[in-house]
């Protein structure tokens, strides 16, 4: 399945290639190791010890056990202005403790952060948990995504970044169709910030698993939702089915 899944994001990273709102793309397809080293320095340490955040299997490896936190810059950035997407596949093997604590956000430096995604089990129900979106403040202040999460099941999480607004604004999708879908907007307030990169999280804080232990893959950064979505990828049946709708997208957008 992860043969298949990476090969269509490919295509789709194709097909958009000439369109310059995609930022940052990667389907981490590294050999093993930390993820610092194994990147060839597209990610880069920020906080905490350094080469912890590593990569097995083609996939990030993030735990509340270990503190390294890493990011990688925009092409372009910063960005202070306009509206910003970024999506991932996430895979909890772990739960959260209680209120949790944020994994994956944009950053301005190594202090400033916004569009934090928190994994929570509050409101879960037992053996669940959820996800949950804050503009830049810590947990618990953040808006709860109402869907209950199982482990072991990938995730596609999409959020939106709106720094147009008196103050900044996100939103938090799971699993999205289209921009209309159910989300969820942070209603904390702050400031903007030109944000100049995508981060990854781990936090050894009051608890080795208050964030719980999980997976990422296929991380991108766009200016548009759709470039974010990878539509045949996630929605359809792998199969040629799916590739034959990746072709007419493509098209599609050649088009217009």
């Amino acid at each position: 399945m992860k043969k298949v899944v990476v090969t269509l994001i490919i295509g789709s990273v194709v097909c958009l290639s000439s369109s310059a709102s995609i930022l940052f793309s990667d389907a981490f397809n590294y050999q093993d190791g930390s993820l610092t080293t194994v990147s060839g320095g597209i990610w880069i340490n920020h906080s905490g010890t350094a080469g912890q955040v590593d990569v097995a299997a083609g996939r990030v490896n993030l735990t509340g056990a270990e503190s390294e936190d890493v990011h990688a810059n925009l092409l372009g950035g910063p960005y202070s202005a306009g509206v910003l997407y970024y999506s991932m596949l996430v895979n909890f093997s772990a739960l959260p403790q209680g209120a949790g604590t944020y994994f994956t956000h944009l950053m301005n430096d190594s202090t400033t952060f916004r569009a934090r995604v928190v994994t929570t089990t509050n409101g879960a129900s037992p053996g669940s948990f959820r996800l949950a979106i804050s503009n830049g403040s810590n947990p618990p202040t953040y808006a709860l995504h109402p869907l209950d999460l199982s482990l072991g099941t990938d995730y596609l999480i999409v959020v939106r970044y709106d720094m147009d607004q008196p103050w900044v604004r996100s939103r938090l999708w799971i699993n999205p169709a289209g921009e209309s879908d159910t989300s969820v907007e942070a209603t904390d307030d702050v400031t903007g910030a030109p944000i100049y990169a995508i981060a990854l999280r781990q936090s050894r804080t009051s608890g080795p698993t208050d964030m719980g232990v999980l997976t990422v893959d296929n991380v991108r950064v766009a200016t548009t939702f759709v470039e974010v979505v990878p539509e045949p990828t996630w929605l359809l049946p792998v199969g040629l089915a799916g590739l034959a709708l990746a072709g007419r997208l493509c098209r599609r957008k050649a088009h217009k």
